[in-house]
């Protein structure tokens, strides 16, 4: 009954969103998408932790829900993002029940990403789930394997953005891709310093670095990594492993466009 409740209410979101988003030509806006920076070309530091991964650090409170929103506009849209190590967040479209409800569809992503100007995001570090030898759990665990029998308290990664693509609208309807939308490659990468469980990252403003992309530009999360196999350092523990892919990580993902609330 409650993946009936959310579902409903997906769908009842993307239908008034989709009503009120201004359409545009598709013309000027694939030749905005080809000339932007596509090409991946810049990367730099989305927070001001410590560079070394050796301590996490808490940017701010949040409680990664819609209540952290103010001023006009839609809640602000949040993902409980729950994958195993060694595997990204990234909206897409997936056959695995598991990776279907942590990742939205390009479709629903190319509605609630789409913004004129405004992209910023924020993430929230959330208590690493502890699943039994065998059980799946999360989209991509390797079931042979027991979990870490330290659970992180720390972790960092980075983030992309990847434009949604289209190479046949649908003529009678702007928003609606007949060939099948996709992603683009990986570009304006940033590295988040260590984030300890429970906290949140800084905000990441990255209206001013996304190409102009018809159907918007949405967000990855990888190279999520841990302070796990550390534990036993009782003075140095950077969180720099890859989450194994016999454990999950989850952190949320809030995400603010033109047509949602801003952060407080």
């Amino acid at each position: 009954m409650k993946s009936l409740l959310k579902n409903i209410f997906i769908i009842g979101l993307l239908i008034s969103l989709s009503a009120c988003l201004p359409e545009k030509d598709s013309s000027s806006s694939s030749s905005s998408s080809s000339s932007g920076g596509g090409s991946g070309s810049g990367s730099g530091t989305g927070s001001s932790g410590s560079g070394s991964g050796g301590s996490g650090g808490s940017y701010g409170s949040c409680s990664g829900s819609t209540s952290d929103g103010e001023g006009s506009g839609y809640p602000i849209h949040h993902f409980d993002m729950l994958v195993a190590g060694h595997q990204p967040w990234v909206p897409g479209e997936y056959s695995d029940p598991l990776a279907q409800q942590t990742m939205p569809t390009l479709r629903e992503a190319s509605i609630l990403f789409k913004s004129d100007n405004k992209l910023r995001v924020r993430v929230k570090v959330k208590s690493q789930p502890y699943p039994t030898k065998g059980d799946e759990y999360c989209y991509g665990r390797e079931t042979g394997l027991a979990a870490d029998p330290y659970v992180y308290t720390k972790l960092r990664f980075r983030i992309h953005l990847r434009d949604i693509l289209c190479d046949t609208v649908d003529p009678s309807d702007s928003t609606k891709c007949q060939s099948g939308f996709y992603l683009g490659p990986r570009y304006q990468s940033r590295f988040i310093d260590p984030i300890n469980v429970d906290s949140c990252s800084n905000v990441v403003d990255l209206g001013h670095l996304r190409n102009q992309s018809q159907f918007g530009t949405t967000v990855e999360v990888e190279d999520v990594k841990s302070d796990s196999t550390c534990q036993a350092n009782d003075t140095y523990c950077p969180a720099e492993k890859i989450v194994r892919t016999a454990s999950c990580w989850n952190m949320t993902l809030q995400v603010v466009t033109d047509y949602t609330q801003d952060f407080k």
